[in-house]
């Protein structure tokens, strides 16, 4: 296909793409895999991928887009032209064939009868062929009926439109809408049939058939969409056409439905019955009970729950859906992706109960979903459709249409606002038509605390474990003491030993799993000015609940020792820390500034399980950290060295923290001249105030200090005069010639030699510390 003819179908598609879908039964999965704005080139993509090009104008005719369906049978007969040496200049001559419109165009009022056989497709060949037979036999029959006025046939494969011309076409469209009724009827066929009256222009075709084109067309490709396979569906125009002569006596028209259509205009539509045809519309309930019989045949667990909330919502009393969520939760179950949602895990009964708890909202491509700073009151699952994060933190767009990150079917988003009683943080926009499951936090709660059967229990224990999992998560990504945003915190240490469903995790997701068993979120009770240990271990439900990290999570309180600082829920401050044998602290009274206020525990039964170089690392961070607000850094420095020099970082490590409180960062990995480490120590800086090169002979004689160690220069630019990099020579026996790569010889740089200038470089390295970083918040 020529590729200008290409681009301006895909422009001109526009969003009759969902139709052209539906009528080519691509399923849904495969539709939801569709980039926004580029339905129509993957949807010929699909078709060409399974050899089905030439279904797409027999598609075009029959949803009212015989413009498009011209365009390609006019490219494709140029390309016919061109390729023979026949009357190609008569080809191009004619003006439908070179796209060249008629001097002039009239427009005339027609009648329009359209039909379509429902899940054609989906039987055998022969079936197909004896069907389209009779469907052609019974519209030849009306041409000769008509002999004598203009009757335009208008195939499209498996139906198609028949279009009356001139003044009185009211009796032989009538017979020929009951033709169309009996025959189906007869033959248990499910065929949509419509009538329309609307105006339209003919043209010749590229195959010297007349063909009809304009908005009478159109709509007559919408209002098939519309259809129910169970009778005839009219638009008013039509019921108005029949209304004003004598044949109206033996129709009738009930049962009026408003729709909108793809010009977003209000649409009356009736049903029309006579002597033998009798026409319904489906209940609501059984159109949805078919969408989620097809769901379920997709393998679509979220499209599966979509349709049974709205049964439920029609009938909360329904038992007939029971077994359809049986299949649902396993569909869910088989989930490939994480721990998206706790629906996932459900039992049927359990879910069946979690859905009666939800709210079904709905939003259109574009619509605001929620703002930063709306009341976190309920969390969504999102059904189908796109979810786009946006104004991160109240941070604006940043110039960008682009989405800080998009959730998919089956994922849950704004929970934590709501479990921790915040407002949001972000914008949440729908990126294409969505179907969430919202759950009110209150309200869930509520239905929890007073249920009385064992399903539901059931879900709550999962629902708030779940969010508890979720909190956890959270806390130690903000917590710099725990692991931090950069993931370089003493959780980031792997397990010394792991169980065989660990062993895949990250380090620091298996390390959650073996705290949350030991962990449970508190809310304090409101009253009173102040904020003592006491008021979080009353509630708390686990053995010896005196022991362990007790970090802020929602609310703020304001601490005087060890120094006067407002501790904010948003940055997970630690409050309390009693874990023996890896540290302890006096508990300090706090006071209150704003409520709610909401403290996770870890117990110190849990810390205690974790890996002895993890409970070392934690010693140094929580003393660092209890009563202050999160530093900036979750490190002081970050040690870059060779690897034959180890034991002395070792070393050099511990007496940073054991003479000056300098945390440093120690990582195995050895200097190579690759991406990958390169990579490391740019992240090591976010997580580090500074990069300390320890320079010896050893890391002179690496590949990467002639390679790589230029490029940290660069890292430098942001502080001119106040490097990132500090380099430290290890050795006084070496020269510096022989320990610091050549790039760090500029005499702007400062050196510190372990003997003579170590402690002027840790009180350098203590003076770049802000006042957040000493926990200093007034």
């Amino acid at each position: 296909m020529n590729g200008k003819v290409l681009l301006e179908f895909y422009g001109r598609l526009g969003e009759s793409w969902e139709d052209l879908a539906d009528i080519l039964e691509i399923p849904a999965r495969d539709k939801r895999a569709f980039r926004p704005g580029n339905e129509p080139r993957q949807i010929r993509d699909w078709l060409v991928d399974r050899g089905k090009e030439d279904l797409l104008p027999d598609a075009l005719n029959k949803i009212g887009r015989e413009d498009l369906a011209q365009l390609l049978a006019a490219d494709r007969a140029l390309a016919g032209g061109r390729s023979s040496t026949g009357n190609t200049a008569e080809r191009i001559d004619d003006p439908v064939i070179s796209g060249n419109p008629p001097e002039a165009v009239e427009f005339e009022e027609v009648a329009v009868v359209s039909c379509d056989i429902l899940g054609h497709s989906a039987t055998n060949g022969g079936d197909q062929v004896r069907r389209v037979t009779a469907i052609n036999k019974i519209v030849a029959d009306t041409i000769r009926r008509c002999a004598g006025r203009q009757v335009v046939w208008s195939s499209g494969g498996d139906g198609g439109h028949v279009i009356f011309f001139g003044e009185n076409w009211h009796v032989d469209v009538v017979l020929l809408l009951g033709d169309l009724w009996s025959w189906a009827h007869d033959e248990g066929i499910p065929l949509r049939i419509t009538g329309h009256v609307g105006k339209v222009a003919t043209i010749v075709g590229a195959d010297d058939r007349v063909q009809a084109v304009g908005a009478g067309i159109n709509f007559a490709g919408w209002l098939i969409r519309q259809a129910t396979g169970d009778g005839i569906v009219v638009s008013d125009a039509f019921r108005r056409g029949i209304s004003s002569t004598l044949i109206a006596l033996s129709v009738s028209f009930h049962n009026e439905r408003l729709r909108v259509d793809r010009t977003t205009t209000r649409q009356l539509l009736s049903l029309m019955s006579f002597d033998g045809v009798s026409s319904k519309w489906p209940e609501g309930e059984q159109d949805d009970y078919n969408s989620l019989k097809e769901s379920l045949a997709e393998g679509n667990g979220w499209e599966a729950l979509y349709y049974a909330k709205r049964i439920s919502q029609m009938n909360a009393a329904d038992e007939k859906i029971e077994p359809y969520l049986e299949e649902a939760s396993r569909l869910l179950k088989s989930d490939t992706l994480e721990n998206r949602s706790f629906l996932e895990l459900l039992r049927p009964d359990e879910l069946t109960a979690m859905l009666k708890l939800g709210h079904l909202v709905e939003r259109a491509r574009g619509d605001i979903i929620c703002q930063v700073n709306d009341p976190g009151e309920s969390l969504f699952v999102i059904l189908h459709g796109e979810v786009g994060v946006y104004n991160l933190e109240g941070k604006g767009y940043g110039g960008t249409a682009e989405p800080k990150h998009v959730h998919l079917p089956g994922e849950i988003v704004g929970e934590l606002a709501t479990v921790l009683k915040r407002t949001r943080t972000a914008d949440l926009v729908a990126m294409s038509d969505v179907a969430l499951l919202s759950f009110i936090g209150e309200e869930v709660q509520d239905r929890f605390s007073n249920a009385d059967k064992e399903a539901v229990r059931d879900a709550a224990r999962q629902w708030h474990r779940f969010l508890l999992d979720r909190v956890v998560q959270h806390t130690i990504q903000v917590a710099r003491y725990l692991l931090g945003s950069g993931r370089r915190g003493p959780l980031s240490v792997a397990p010394a030993l792991s169980s065989p469903r660990d062993s895949g995790l990250e380090p620091w997701k298996a390390n959650v799993r073996a705290l949350l068993p030991e962990t449970e979120l508190v809310t304090v009770a409101d009253g009173g000015l102040t904020l003592e240990i006491a008021h979080v271990t009353a509630e708390l439900t686990k053995m010896d609940p005196e022991r362990g990290v007790f970090i802020l999570v929602s609310g703020s309180v304001r601490s005087q020792t060890p120094v006067k600082a407002t501790l904010s829920g948003a940055e997970c401050p630690l409050l309390w820390v009693d874990v023996p044998k890896v540290f302890a602290k006096q508990a300090s009274t706090y006071e209150r500034v704003d409520e709610p206020i909401m403290v996770l525990w870890i117990g110190a039964r849990g810390v205690g399980r974790l890996s002895l170089k993890l409970r070392q690392e934690l010693h140094e961070t929580l003393e660092s950290a209890v009563g202050r607000v999160p530093p900036e850094y979750e490190y002081d420095v970050y040690l870059c060295h060779a690897g034959e020099d180890r034991q002395a970082v070792l070393e050099l490590k511990n007496r940073l923290w054991a003479e000056h409180r300098i945390r440093a960062y120690y990582d195995d990995m050895e200097l190579q001249p690759d991406d990958s480490t390169r990579k490391a120590i740019e992240k090591g800086l976010m997580t580090g105030r500074f990069l300390l090169l320890c320079a010896t002979a050893n890391l002179n004689a690496t590949e990467w200090a002639s390679r790589g160690l230029d490029s940290l220069l660069n890292l430098d630019v942001d502080r001119p005069g106040e490097p990132h990099v500090l380099v430290l020579k290890l050795h006084d026996h070496e020269s510096v010639d022989e320990a610091i790569p050549e790039v760090f010889r500029d005499a702007r740089r400062q050196y510190f030699r372990q003997d003579r200038d170590f402690e002027d470089l840790c009180e350098y390295i203590r003076s770049a510390r802000t006042p957040q970083d000493t926990g200093d918040g007034e």
